[in-house]
């Protein structure tokens, strides 16, 4: 038995409770790290998403066969229009590729097809 005198905690209780709460802290921080990197990556994606889009609305009001590529806002993308179906009396089908690639390796793409008329 504990002498009343003495009371309180002992060294190695000390020392247990101590270590116990570094490792909750650790935990607690490689969480928040995580979430920080998860955060990045989906703004990162949502920026190539816009990108895309923007590429797609402004190329799509020209129904033409067409192929370029650039950079927005700091993502790369590239465009393809291709004729899929072209009928005798004209009308065609074309189909917009967009591939929007952000700096960290991370890439969108959209597909879209569209009939135009002669």
């Amino acid at each position: 038995m504990r002498n009343p005198d003495n009371a309180g905690f002992t060294l190695i209780e000390t020392i247990i409770a101590t270590a116990l709460a570094s490792v909750g802290f650790a935990l607690v921080f490689q969480g928040l790290g995580g979430a920080v990197r998860l955060t990045k990556a989906s703004a990162e994606t949502e920026r190539s998403v816009l990108v895309a889009k923007s590429v797609l609305a402004e190329n799509t009001l020209n129904p033409v066969e067409i192929h370029s590529q650039g950079i927005t806002d700091g993502i790369a993308w590239t465009l393809n229009a291709n004729v899929v179906v072209e009928r005798e009396d004209g009308v065609k089908l074309l189909r917009y590729d967009v591939l929007a690639e952000a700096p960290s390796g991370r890439r969108v793409r959209l597909v879209t097809e569209r009939t135009t008329s002669p």
